[in-house]
């Protein structure tokens, strides 16, 4: 009595490389979170520069920006010494695509909000009830799962929330529609 051996050849699998570590310290994603807060942290002073640190009541306007740029400075720093010694876990791709919609939801926010000269092109004081559903819907552009209809509902309503909560109940002086009512 023999027996037969069936020999079954199967495709062998390619082996994976071994993910080899950046060579850059900055390329790791705790790294890179850490120098995206410094940075932003950095733009806030900045941008909130003009200011005043004091007004004459005592706190001026200018105080509360820039202490929260400071903090937000603090912790990048923070980030970046603590995971200095790691090893770098790489970003992987970035979804450009995916971002984009929300930066320009942010740029548009803030060029409407109070109006903005670009040189010869001058964008004017759009107000509260332009500016907010503006950034709302193109940020909300970047979303996968995306529901248009939802989307403007949710503008809507987070708008007049914003709009109550800080022109009327904190009493900013934001414009809300200038264009409309004048202030």
């Amino acid at each position: 009595m023999t027996q037969e051996v069936i020999h079954v050849d199967l495709p062998a699998r390619p082996p994976t490389p071994p993910a080899s570590p950046p060579s850059y310290p900055w390329l790791g994603r705790e790294r890179l979170a850490g120098l995206s807060l410094v940075v932003f942290g950095l733009f806030g002073l900045w941008a909130g520069s003009d200011l005043p640190f004091q007004g004459e009541g005592g706190v001026g306007s200018g105080l509360l920006p820039r202490a929260l740029s400071i903090m937000i400075i603090l912790l990048g720093l923070m980030q970046i010494a603590v995971t200095w010694n790691d090893r770098a876990e790489t970003t992987g791709s970035w979804p450009i695509r995916d971002m984009l919609p929300v930066l320009i939801g942010v740029f548009l926010f803030a060029i409407t909000i109070r109006g903005y000269d670009f040189g010869a092109f001058s964008v004017p004081v759009l107000g509260m009830a332009v500016a907010t559903p503006l950034s709302i819907i193109f940020s909300g552009i970047a979303a996968k799962d995306v529901r248009y209809g939802e989307l403007l509902i949710f503008a809507a309503i987070l708008t007049v929330v914003c709009i109550a909560l800080f022109r009327y109940a904190l009493g900013l002086s934001l414009a809300v529609a200038p264009w409309l009512i004048g202030y």
